[in-house]
């Protein structure tokens, strides 16, 4: 403190104050003369678009997600709101055929935010159709269907070059949502309108993308007119076009239930087999497609009375089901790690700039930098705090029920046995229940007995199914035994609860937990008193 005061003073000493002055006025200038970072070329981005487009064209969804998202990391996009809106578009739509009912919502938010920013009508509509798909799905439907509706009317007053297009895909997912609530004469309504607009964009699109428009309005009437019993006029429709099975989401089942209606079991089982041959070379053999898609296998086989083969398919369904669940729980301590190395990234570049603003104004920016640094930890701990109630949401759902629905899609894992996978988390489960690691002398050997491995299986294991080592695991069951009771009882002290996890001592449950959620036990408690308050 004394070392800072005289240099505060040898400042403000009048012989210092020319030179400070002449100093800083120089550090100015040779920052502003600092040649400027040329701007990103946004080409790559571009180009990664156009390969994802072309994926979508052969319904390879999962490939074209991987591009789409891949362009739209590239540092150009963040500074051309047009790319951002059109890549924002394409995420969405294919989030939702890929039923990826988290990021779904998420890419529909960001897109809708930034078109209002914009005002872009266009993307606008885009957003709302799928929020009010999403809300028809969720059991809202008056409002749901509301939604898809005042979308449409939007995209209608817009003077977009494609809007004939966009309106003839509107009037399919409409339809679509009309027909699933049994509303077939609105249904038909809908379809119509989708045929008008789907003949309005002839002259705007190239004769692929018109044949397109028009098998997709043959099919979603195909399916129509089978659910309201008209299956003559149905058949007319199939033997005049010459429909035949496409991967188009748009059309959802409408061709599926005209099989099924009119009996065309070969027909039936042949559009499965190509759907299911369709997305295992998207790499998507392990996604809700699939799933889906092992159901209608499973509801095939029992209507024509091969139940053996009927079974079969029904268990792959709940297999898919479990792995989906355990994927996304065995990941939640990966998002955590990922959003805390995010965090260092971004205080690491925010040192770097007030490193280099202090040579023009020093003293100034030791207080910014304070403040700052204090904002950023805040702003962080709100965010581990969200990351922890998720964390202790799921842990609690599997001490009660075993497993959850309630998921969120990872990146793949590598594959782990069906049995050896409910067996761990059997164990898993019963050392949540019976806090087995409350015991100070829990460890290897403890794991070994319960999940009836080897010493030298048992790392592997946990690495596969849990991605960490042994230490590990047992530390986070006991870190999430302590954010519990640090919940229940603010009266507690360190020492009781670091005893009550089976920790020895108090310096190594607050290492521990500094370890895992990047905070301290106090840093803990004192957000949770500040949250209380709030």
């Amino acid at each position: 403190m004394t070392s800072l005061r005289n240099i505060c003073n040898k400042f403000i000493d009048r012989k210092f104050l020319i030179p400070a002055f002449v100093f800083c006025a120089l550090a100015a200038a040779a920052l502003l003369a600092f040649p400027k970072t040329k701007q990103p070329d946004a080409s790559t981005a571009i180009a990664l678009m156009g390969r994802g487009d072309s994926c979508r064209l052969v319904w390879k969804y999962k490939h074209a997600l991987g591009f789409y998202q891949q362009a739209f990391d590239d540092p150009a996009v963040a500074r051309n709101v047009d790319l951002q809106l059109q890549l924002l578009e394409r995420i969405m739509r294919t989030h939702d055929v890929l039923r990826h009912w988290k990021e779904m919502p998420e890419s529909s938010y960001r897109l809708y935010m930034l078109a209002r920013e914009r005002g872009d009508s266009l993307h606008t509509a885009m957003a709302l159709l799928m929020r009010g798909k999403r809300l028809f799905i969720l059991g809202q439907k008056e409002e749901g269907m509301r939604v898809a509706m005042d979308a449409a009317e939007m995209l209608k007053r817009t003077d977009a070059p494609h809007k004939d297009h966009e309106l003839s895909h509107f009037y399919a997912i409409i339809a679509r949502l009309r027909c699933l609530n049994g509303d077939y004469e609105e249904a038909m309504r809908m379809s119509q309108l989708q045929e008008h607009y789907a003949l309005l964009s002839e002259k705007s699109h190239s004769e692929e993308w018109y044949r397109r428009n028009m098998q997709r309005v043959h099919i979603v009437r195909l399916g129509i007119l089978a659910r309201m019993g008209r299956l003559a006029e149905a058949d007319s429709i199939y033997r005049k076009y010459d429909i035949q099975p496409i991967m188009d989401p748009l059309c959802g089942d409408a061709l599926l239930t005209y099989y099924r209606l009119r009996g065309m079991n070969a027909e039936l089982l042949n559009f499965l087999n190509l759907s299911k041959k369709n997305i295992c070379e998207d790499g998507d053999s392990m996604g809700r497609n699939m799933q889906r898609l092992q159901k209608d296998f499973g509801d095939y086989y029992l209507s024509v009375g091969d139940y053996p083969k009927a079974v079969e398919y029904y268990a792959s369904t709940s297999s898919i089901a479990d792995t989906l669940a355990a994927r996304t729980l065995n990941n939640l301590n990966a998002d955590v790690r990922k959003v805390m190395e995010n965090e260092r990234r971004v205080a690491s570049h925010s040192r770097q700039l007030i490193i280099a603003g202090s040579v023009m104004a020093l003293f100034v920016l030791i207080s910014l930098l304070g403040l700052r640094q204090a904002l950023i930890i805040r702003k962080r701990n709100h965010r581990m705090m969200a990351l922890i109630d998720r964390l202790m949401h799921y842990r609690n759902i599997v001490i009660q029920n075993g497993d959850t629905a309630e998921k969120v899609e990872a990146a793949p894992v590598e594959a782990v046995d069906d049995e050896e996978l409910r067996h761990f988390r059997e164990v898993d489960k019963r050392i949540m229940q019976e806090r087995l690691f409350s015991n100070p002398d829990f460890g290897r050997d403890d794991l070994m007995r319960l999940l009836g491995v080897d010493k030298n299986a048992l790392p592997a294991l946990l690495q596969r199914i849990a991605r960490t080592n042994v230490s590990g695991y047992i530390i986070i069951k006991r870190m999430e035994y302590a954010v519990s009771l640090m919940r229940e009882h603010p009266e507690y002290t360190l020492e009781s609860i670091a005893d009550a996890c089976g920790i020895k001592s108090s310096a190594t449950f607050v290492r521990n937990f500094k370890t895992v959620y990047d905070m301290t036990p106090s840093d803990f408690r004192r957000q949770l008193a500040e949250d209380s308050d709030e």
